[in-house]
């Protein structure tokens, strides 16, 4: 005998007919679909755009009071949950714009804090000024003192070493030079002791220095050993003050100028 074969093509994969002169019946055998089922498109469910307010609630509540069954009205209990819910929505709407109408509120407050900062923090500094600018008016004819090592003398030969020896003692000696770092005078100082100590330039230089500005040196030497430089100071008759950005210039030997808050000693 011979076999015939008839093949179908399905959407998911080929189902195969085979009928043969075996089957008493003449009903062809059809073989289950080969393969796994395409999925589905996913469905999507509707968005509503605009959520439901307080006057969509009330228009959709009296909707349905207006078109209710005379003969099966609307139940008691009912009505006054809606009700219930319609002002909760009210007292819900009510607390958002109070809670908006305080952030604004606690903004402007905020702000007005902020205004007055600023303005207190601008009055503070006048008055530091003020105080500072008095302050250093009262400096002028004084002597000031601050680090460095420069030493000014007047139309008389007098001025003023400020030095600071700390622990040296011994013999000292002073050289003294000029602007262009030539040396003009040496002298002997004598016993230096320890700390902090002013020398006199008029008993150190004879013949006196002429007036300027120099710049000094002073020098320790105990018992014959090496000489040790000591700390030294700018010293120097306060003559006046001006104003730089706000604060007080002091100045300081008609050539030094010198910020008050730079002065580390004030001396008669």
């Amino acid at each position: 005998m011979t076999m015939s074969m008839i093949t179908q093509t399905s959407a998911y994969a080929p189902a195969r007919y085979t009928a043969t002169s075996n089957d008493t019946s003449g009903t062809p055998q059809t073989e289950p679909p080969v393969g796994a089922a395409e999925p589905s498109a996913p469905r999507t469910l509707p968005t509503n755009s605009k959520a439901m307010g307080r006057d969509e609630f009330l228009k959709m509540l009296v909707a349905q009071l207006k078109n209710q069954d005379p003969l099966n009205p609307m139940d008691g209990k009912d009505m006054a949950a809606q009700l219930a819910q319609f002002s909760t929505v009210e007292q819900l709407i009510q607390m958002n714009k109070s809670i908006e109408a305080q952030t604004g509120s606690n903004q402007a407050i905020a702000d007005a804090l902020t205004a007055l900062q600023e303005s207190q923090d601008s009055s503070s500094d006048m008055i530091a000024q003020l105080v500072e600018g008095q302050m250093a008016m009262g400096l002028v004819g004084k002597v000031g003192v601050t680090t460095g090592n420069t030493m000014f003398v007047d139309q008389g030969g007098k001025g003023t070493l400020l030095i600071d020896a700390g622990t040296s003692t011994g013999v000292g000696r002073v050289t003294v030079t000029d602007a262009k770092g030539t040396v003009v005078a040496t002298a002997d100082a004598g016993a230096i002791t320890g700390g902090q100590q002013a020398l006199r330039a008029e008993d150190l230089f004879n013949p006196p220095l002429p007036a300027g500005q120099y710049t000094y040196k002073v020098e320790v030497a105990k018992d014959g050993g090496p000489w040790q430089a000591v700390k030294t100071y700018t010293t120097g008759r306060i003559t006046g003050l001006k104003y730089g950005n706000g604060s007080p210039i002091l100045l300081i030997g008609d050539a030094l100028s010198l910020p008050m808050s730079q002065l580390t000693q004030v001396r008669s």
